[in-house]
C-alpha cells in the first residue's frame, strides 16, 4: 500500500514543527489502515493537511461549519464513511483519496500547554483523530465518542504515547 501526502505549511509557526513530514504522516494513515483488512486491496491512498493558523481556521470553520470561532482541527473526508460499516466497506478502487485536514497552530499550541501536554503528542492524536473521522468516525454521542477514543488510545500506543482522555 502507497501513501501519498500532501504538506501545506501556510503558517510560520508550522515551519519550526520539523518533526511533522509525510513519512509521519503515512506511519500515523497505515497504522490506522492496517487494523481493517478491507483496504488492503487499494494500491495507493492520498491525503492533504494544511498546517495553518487561527485566521484560516476560523475561515474555514465558517465557510464549510457554519461556526463563527476558530478550532484546532478540520477533517474533510472525500468519501462518505460510517464507521460502522467500515468492515463491511469494500473498496473496488486502486487509488482512493482520503480529504483533507487543517491544523490550526494556535490552538493546538494553547491546548499543548494548558493540558501539560507535549506538543508534538498532542498533534499526534489530533493526527489520529482527524484521520479517524476521515473514515467515518465520529463522536456525536456518547458511544460514538467511547468508540473512537479506545481506538485512538489503542493506535498511539503504537507510537508510545499515553492516552489522552
Amino acid at each position: 500500500m502507497k501513501i501519498n501526502v500532501e504538506i501545506i505549511r501556510a503558517c510560520q509557526d508550522w515551519k519550526n514543527q520539523k518533526f511533522i513530514n509525510k513519512l509521519l504522516v503515512k506511519k500515523v494513515v497505515g497504522a490506522i489502515l492496517s487494523k481493517y483488512k478491507n483496504f488492503k486491496g487499494v494500491a495507493r491512498f492520498e491525503l492533504a493537511i494544511l498546517l495553518t493558523d487561527n485566521n484560516e481556521m476560523l475561515n474555514l470553520n465558517s465557510q464549510f461549519c457554519g461556526k463563527g470561532k476558530a478550532t484546532n482541527v478540520l477533517s474533510f473526508p472525500d468519501i462518505e464513511l460510517d464507521f460502522r460499516h467500515l468492515l463491511e466497506f469494500t473498496p473496488n478502487l486502486d487509488y482512493m483519496y482520503l480529504g483533507d485536514i487543517a491544523f490550526g497552530y494556535e490552538i493546538i499550541h494553547s491546548e499543548a500547554i494548558s493540558q501539560n501536554k507535549d506538543f508534538g503528542d498532542h498533534f499526534i492524536h489530533l493526527l489520529v483523530h482527524s484521520i479517524l473521522h476521515l473514515l467515518g468516525f465520529d463522536h456525536q454521542d456518547d458511544e460514538e465518542a467511547d468508540i473512537m477514543e479506545n481506538l485512538e488510545i489503542e493506535i498511539l500506543k503504537g507510537f508510545a504515547i499515553a492516552s489522552p482522555y
